[in-house]
């Protein structure tokens, strides 16, 4: 299980770096989706190539849209809802509660899934280490985004429901997570679920591009002469970053898969953050992140720690 939760940190290391990437590449395109749908279009490719050479084939047999379940097909398309409703999200919650709001919904949704075995799942019953474990880890991560992040300062409160559209972001998480190791299950392959999933994310974001009407002409910003190399990379990360969490999901439950990710993602972004990698801004790590990180690892052992010390 230990190598499991030391996977699961190695695929949320990956986001931060693909967020930076995709940072790079929404400076050069003329909207959030455009840069989506780039990003979205890599990602199925490299993809279509890994199912190709693992499996031989990218198709799957049709009689499964009726033998199984309607729901196993959407986690692309929750995905792509989670991830539209963050950008707009951000500049009214800002990053701090929407953060916030994302971890702990998503942690609360995966621990409610595996309880009760919600969408196919082996049930994983929330147990008192369980419980106490995750309560640690989510602590722990808000320590750390607090220590690194002002408290935003606004003129006028937004609106209740602006709150509950945050906790919303992170239930589609939630679900993505469960459904995509559903259909890992049901394919036999990660990398061939993870293909799933981006191919329908691709085209939700392919219809949201032509209903916004968005220009898809490429530009190098005005404070540079040209356009790394790199700036493409982002679909590939997020690649992986699906496949690795449709891989993990079904052998250690949505919930755990969550929780040792996010231990990923927060030493990750410090990283980011403190060598300003891939461009992104430089900001010095804070004593109480790395507290905040030292103690999301913690919480991750006292989740195990029936299989480790028992």
């Amino acid at each position: 299980m230990l190598l499991y939760a030391l996977l699961g940190v190695a695929i949320g290391v990956l986001l931060p770096n693909q967020s930076a990437v995709n940072n790079r590449l929404r400076a050069s395109v003329s909207t959030p989706w455009v840069m989506a749908v780039i990003s979205f279009l890599v990602g199925t490719i490299c993809l279509a190539v890994l199912t190709w050479a693992t499996v031989g084939t990218v198709s799957f047999d049709a009689t499964l849209f009726v033998t199984q379940p309607w729901w196993l097909w959407i986690g692309g398309l929750v995905g792509v809802v989670g991830m539209t409703t963050t950008v707009l999200l951000l500049p009214i919650l800002g990053a701090l509660y929407s953060t916030a709001l994302n971890l702990t919904a998503q942690v609360i949704t995966t621990m409610v899934i595996d309880h009760f075995g919600l969408f196919g799942v082996d049930v994983y019953r929330a147990t008192s280490w369980r419980l106490t474990g995750a309560l640690v880890v989510v602590g722990a991560a808000l320590l750390a985004v607090l220590a690194g992040r002002a408290r935003p300062q606004r003129q006028v409160a937004p609106s209740p429901g602006w709150y509950v559209i945050g906790i919303a972001v992170g239930v589609c998480f939630g679900i993505q997570v469960a459904v995509n190791g559903q259909l890992t299950g049901v394919l036999g392959s990660a990398i061939h679920a993870g293909f799933i999933s981006f191919v329908v994310g691709t085209v939700a974001l392919l219809v949201l591009v032509v209903i916004t009407r968005s220009s898809l002409r490429i530009t190098v910003p005005a404070a540079e002469t040209h356009n790394p190399w790199w700036m493409w990379l982002g679909g590939l990360l997020g690649a992986l970053y699906v496949t690795g969490v449709a891989f993990l999901s079904p052998l250690i439950g949505a919930a755990a898969t969550v929780i040792v990710i996010q231990v990923g993602i927060i030493a990750g972004s410090l990283v980011v953050d403190h060598f300003g990698v891939l461009s992104a801004p430089r900001k010095p790590v804070q004593p109480l992140q790395v507290i905040g990180l030292v103690i999301m690892v913690a919480g991750v052992l006292i989740m195990y720690a029936p299989e480790l010390f028992g």
